[in-house]
C-alpha cells in the first residue's frame, strides 16, 4: 500500500530468476487457439519532419468513424503546402485526428497540383493522409491512401525499393484492423522481405514490421510462422542491442506474451524471468523495468494453478456416461489440469513489483494501480477475501487520480475461477467435424464478495443434466466484484455463455 513498506523476501528474486533456457523458453508452439489481433500501428516517423506520422506507441485506432468524427472547418492554405503540413501536425501531434484530416487531404491536394498525381513527392503525403484516416478507424479509407503510395513508388523506383517498405506497414495494419489477416500478412511479409534484402537478416528496423506479422499469423491460425518471426524478433533484437542490454526488453516481454497467450505458462514464465534479470541488471532492484515482468511472472503461476502447465493434448476426447453423446466444453478459465498449490512465488513477485512502483510515487501511476489489481486477484484466487478488498480499494484510489486510467477495470465483475463441468475441458481436435456446438448461457448476481448466486438458465440446448452440471460449476466460480466510489457491490444480471461440444 502506498507509504507502507511491504515485507518482500529477496531471495525470490533469485529462485524466480534463475534457471531460465532459449531452448525451453522457445518450445515449439503447436494446436493453441487464435490469440485476439492487437491493435498494431501504423507507420511511426519523428514529429518534427515531413515524414510519415505516428501518434503515442500505445496508442490504439479511435472508435470513432471519420463520417462521425467532428472535422474542423476546412482552412485554405491558399495554396501554402508548408502551412497546410504544419496544421496537420499540430492537431494530429495532440491527437485531434478528426481536425487533422482536412490539413492532411490539402497537402496531397496542394502536392499533386504542383508535382503531378503520380509524383514520388505525394508518397509521403498520401502515407500521413492514410494513417490519419487510420486513427479514425476508417481503415477502408487508409487502405486506399496506402494502395496510392506504394503503386506510386513501386513506379518510380521499383518493387524493391526502401521507399515501400512504408506503405506496405501501413496495408497491414489497415488490412488487419478490418479484419482481413490474409491481405495483412502477405503485405507485412513483403515489407519484410525488402527490409531484409536491403538492409541485412538482422537489422533493427523491421522490428515494427515482424510484430503485427505475427499477429496476423496467428489470428489465420498459421502458428509455426508466427513463431518462426516471434522468435527471429528476438534474435533481431539480441543481434542489434546484445543479449543483455536493456533494448532487448520490449522483445523479450513479446515473445513471453506471445507462450502466454499459446498456453505455454512455463516458458512464458522462463522468459519474463529473463526480462526480469536484464532490467535488474540495469537499474538496480526498484527499477521500475522489473514491473512488467515481475506481473508477467505472478500471472504465469496464476494460469497454472488455473489451467495447468500447459496445454495439455489428448490423442481422443474422453467421453462422459452419456456414450456417445458425450458433451464437451469450451476453452475457458480453469479448462485443464490444473495444479494444487497456488505457488507463493507469484504472490512474491507482485510485492517485489509493488515495492518499486512505491519507490516512484510520482511516475507509473496507472500502472501501480493495475498490479494492485493484480494483487487483489491473487488474493481472491486464493481464498483471501479481505485481503483481496483492501487491494481493490487501494487499486481504486490508485486509479482514480489524475493521470491514472482510470477504473473501469473494476467497474464490471471479472471472472477469476471458474472450471468447466465436462470430464474434457476443451475444444476436441480430433475429427472436429464430428461434433456439434451447443450452449448454455446462465444469468447470476455477483455479491460483494466475489461469489456467484441466483444461477439461472436463460437459454440452452443441451440436456436437463448437462444445464444443472453447468449451474453448480458458475456457483463454485469466483469474481472479481464490481466497485463504486471504491466499495465492492453486489451486480445482478450477469450472463455467462457455456459452449458445449457434443459428438454427433
Amino acid at each position: 500500500m502506498a507509504g507502507v513498506a511491504r515485507p518482500v523476501p529477496e531471495a525470490v528474486v533469485v529462485r524466480m530468476s534463475t534457471g531460465w533456457c532459449v531452448s525451453a523458453a522457445f518450445a515449439l508452439l503447436a494446436a493453441i487457439a487464435p490469440a485476439t489481433h492487437a491493435a498494431a500501428q501504423p507507420p511511426a516517423a519523428p514529429p518534427d519532419s515531413e515524414t510519415p506520422a505516428t501518434a503515442a506507441p500505445d496508442d490504439a485506432p479511435a472508435v470513432a468513424t471519420e463520417a462521425s468524427a467532428p472535422l474542423a472547418p476546412a482552412v485554405d492554405y491558399g495554396g501554402d503546402r508548408a502551412a497546410a503540413y504544419r496544421a496537420f501536425r499540430e492537431h494530429f501531434a495532440a491527437r485531434r485526428f478528426a481536425d487533422a484530416l482536412p490539413a492532411a487531404q490539402q497537402v496531397v491536394d496542394i502536392t499533386e497540383q504542383r508535382f503531378g498525381k503520380d509524383a514520388l513527392e505525394l508518397a509521403t503525403p498520401l502515407i500521413n493522409l492514410g494513417t490519419t484516416r487510420y486513427r479514425l478507424a476508417d481503415f477502408s479509407g487508409a487502405a486506399l491512401q496506402y494502395q496510392r503510395a506504394l503503386k506510386i513508388v513501386e513506379t518510380r523506383e521499383g518493387g524493391f525499393s526502401r521507399g515501400i517498405i512504408q506503405p506496405l506497414l501501413g496495408l497491414g495494419v489497415a488490412y488487419a484492423a478490418a479484419g482481413d489477416y490474409d491481405a495483412s500478412a502477405r503485405s507485412l511479409r513483403r515489407a519484410v522481405d525488402v527490409s531484409r534484402k536491403l538492409d541485412g537478416l538482422f537489422n533493427p528496423q523491421q522490428l515494427e514490421l515482424v510484430e503485427p506479422l505475427v499477429a496476423s499469423y496467428v489470428a489465420l491460425g498459421q502458428f509455426s510462422d508466427a513463431e518462426r518471426e516471434q522468435q527471429y524478433a528476438v534474435r533481431l533484437a539480441e543481434a542489434a542491442y546484445g543479449k543483455n542490454d536493456p533494448r532487448l526488453l520490449p522483445a523479450l516481454e513479446h515473445s513471453a506474451n506471445w507462450l502466454e497467450k499459446a498456453g505455454q505458462y512455463v516458458s512464458a514464465r522462463q522468459a519474463y524471468a529473463r526480462a526480469l534479470d536484464i532490467a535488474r541488471q540495469a537499474g538496480g532492484k526498484d527499477d521500475l523495468r522489473m514491473v512488467t515482468p515481475l506481473r508477467g511472472i505472478a500471472r504465469m503461476y496464476r494460469m497454472e494453478y488455473l489451467h495447468g502447465p500447459g496445454q495439455v493434448e489428448q490423442d481422443e476426447p474422453v467421453p462422459s456416461p452419456q456414450g456417445s453423446a458425450a458433451a464437451y466444453s469450451g476453452p475457458t478459465p480453469g479448462s485443464t489440469a490444473t495444479t494444487t498449490v497456488l505457488n507463493s512465488a507469484g504472490e512474491d513477485a507482485l510485492e517485489l513489483a509493488l515495492k518499486a512502483l512505491d519507490a516512484h510515487p510520482d511516475e507509473a501511476v496507472a500502472l501501480r494501480g493495475d498490479t494492485l489489481v493484480d494483487l487483489g486477484d491473487w488474493y481472491m484466487i486464493a481464498g483471501r477475501t479481505r485481503e483481496a478488498m483492501r487491494e481493490y480499494r487501494e487499486a481504486w484510489m490508485a486509479l482514480s487520480v489524475p493521470g491514472a486510467a482510470g477504473t473501469a477495470v473494476l467497474g464490471a465483475p471479472a471472472q477469476l475461477i471458474y472450471r468447466p463441468p465436462s470430464s474434457s475441458r476443451r475444444n476436441p481436435t480430433v475429427d472436429p467435424e464430428e461434433y456439434a456446438e451447443h450452449f448454455v448461457e446462465v444469468e447470476l448476481t455477483v455479491t460483494p464478495e466475489g461469489r456467484a448466486k441466483n444461477v439461472t438458465i436463460v437459454a440452452q440446448d443441451v440436456t436437463e443434466a448437462t444445464g444443472k452440471a453447468t449451474v453448480a460449476s458458475i456457483r463454485r466460480s469466483r469474481y472479481r466484484p464490481r466497485f463504486i466510489d471504491g466499495e465492492p457491490v453486489a451486480t445482478t444480471g450477469v450472463r455467462h455463455r457455456q459452449v458445449i461440444y457434443v459428438r454427433s
